[in-house]
């Protein structure tokens, strides 16, 4: 752990900065003139870019060296978050934030690989408990740090400071970056760059007409831009599928995918990143616009919920040792506890000042950062697993692409319902409104953890870390050729 720490650091770095989005949201309308859609496509602009280049930046970090990799992301995170602090209208700070999050991109899947080629087993574990807590510290420190930013009566303070505070984590993270162990590259395979593009680009034009389609009334160009994402992902898919049939590059190769506890790993982060990222762009919202806090204000009533991930996070080897298999659906139907309690206080404290709703939300927040925490830490050791540690950083990256594009969709989607709903119902019942769709969302989410404990134990043996999972039809074509897989 002595040797990780610069690690830990750039994963709470990355999370850091998709939060500072959230907290600074508010401020953006106002000072730059960005329309509400403008404002969810600055957050949506960072997690499209991140989710994008994750993979490709895996698959990277396997074939050139982590350490240098992430050295790499660390100096482009500190350089790309200056010129976000720095940008003069809404569009350069999408453009900015797409940097970020490429930026991003290439530090997150390094920590994961790194943290999963630990030399034993209790080294892991510890490593993964603490980069579960690291990042989940790391996007709850963003509203809270940011608020606190924003709130100085300093030169360069206001939304500006809070941005610019995104390098920091990776400057901190550069000064220790020579203690971590060198990882001999290990990739042979050219990385399919084009295939980042074929990806990035369908997932901007998805994202970026679900965030612009409620307000400007869903004009005809918002569904196009809809209907052309879905269809790029798509034909992205058959391109990979073919790709990787003929023995050429890939990004995603489909036959990666085929153990089941994979696949049913990345829908429930699907699932779960998508509730939480629209949670917090709800949350600043709410509190900075409908309920009249102070950013400073809105950050410190986060503290209750910070700590209790943080410490769930931390403990996670233990909790997990207590419950067992059954943490993540415990944690997902106490999550549903929590959000329906606060829907309901939400619902029914409308109209009678944020002292009610904040002193709620500050017992229940306990409930939630519990909860959260609970689901992530599992899930992210059971994505892990699924995969070969010849390819970590092809798995770190297929949890994080997961993550962060659901982030992104969680906004656009689940936060374009609130955004719309505020006017006529109220800031507060709209909350209400969007924390019942996360209900949804998490009960969902129990059902696959439900599935995935009952699977036969050894059903992924074929897929298990040293086999080999190129496509059948590839190996018969080496067989034929007297290649030896």
């Amino acid at each position: 752990m002595q040797r990780t720490w610069p690690v830990l650091v750039a994963a709470f770095g990355a999370t850091y900065t998709f939060s500072i989005g959230n907290v600074t949201a508010p401020r953006l309308g106002p000072e730059l003139g960005a329309s509400r859609g403008e404002v969810a496509l600055v957050l949506a602009a960072f997690a499209v870019s991140f989710a994008a280049g994750l993979i490709l930046a895996g698959r990277l970090g396997d074939r050139y060296g982590r350490r240098r990799l992430l050295t790499i992301g660390l100096v482009a995170l500190a350089l790309t978050s200056a010129l976000a602090a720095a940008a003069p209208g809404v569009w350069w700070l999408v453009a900015a934030r797409v940097l970020q999050g490429a930026a991003s991109a290439i530090v997150t899947p390094q920590t994961l690989a790194i943290i999963q080629t630990s030399d034993s087993v209790p080294a892991r574990a510890r490593g993964l408990a603490a980069f579960t807590a690291g990042s989940g510290v790391g996007t709850v420190a963003g509203q809270v740090v940011g608020g606190l930013v924003m709130g100085l009566g300093l030169p360069f303070a206001g939304w500006r400071g809070a941005v610019l505070t995104s390098a920091l984590p990776g400057v901190v993270a550069l000064l220790g970056v020579r203690r971590i162990r060198v990882h001999a590259p290990n990739g042979t395979e050219r990385p399919d760059l084009g295939g980042a593009l074929r990806v990035g680009i369908p997932l901007l034009a998805l994202v970026a007409g679900l965030s612009l389609g409620p307000a400007t009334g869903w004009t005809w160009w918002t569904p196009a831009l809809v209907a052309m994402g879905l269809l790029g992902l798509y034909g992205f898919w058959l391109d990979q599928g073919r790709r990787e049939l003929a023995g050429r590059p890939v990004l995603v190769a489909p036959s990666s995918l085929r153990p089941p506890a994979l696949r049913l790993g990345l829908l429930m982060a699907v699932l779960l990143f998508a509730g939480y990222g629209a949670f917090s762009y709800e949350y600043s919202m709410l509190t900075q616009v409908g309920l009249g806090l102070t950013p400073v204000q809105s950050g410190l009533a986060l503290a209750a919920f910070a700590g209790a991930f943080a410490l769930a996070g931390l403990r996670m080897p233990h909790i997990t040792a207590r419950f067992g298999d059954r943490t993540m659906e415990l944690a997902a139907g106490l999550l549903v506890a929590g959000l329906v309690l606060l829907g309901l206080v939400s619902w029914f404290t409308q109209g009678m000042g944020a002292a009610i709703w904040v002193g709620c939300f500050e017992v229940i927040g306990v409930l939630l950062g519990l909860a959260q925490a609970s689901q992530y830490g599992p899930l992210v050791g059971t994505v892990m697993a699924a995969v070969p540690h010849r390819v970590a950083g092809l798995a770190g990256g297929l949890f994080t692409t997961a993550q962060q594009a659901s982030l992104a969709l969680g906004v656009a989607t689940i936060g374009g319902i609130f955004g719309t709903l505020a006017p006529p119902l109220g800031w507060e019942r709209a909350f209400a409104v969007a924390l019942g769709v996360q209900v949804v969302t998490t009960v969902l989410f129990w059902v696959l953890a439900r599935r995935l404990r009952r699977r036969p134990r050894g059903s992924d043996a074929h897929c298990a870390p040293g086999a080999d999972q190129r496509h059948p039809r590839i190996l018969n074509q080496q067989a034929g050729k007297g290649v030896h897989p």
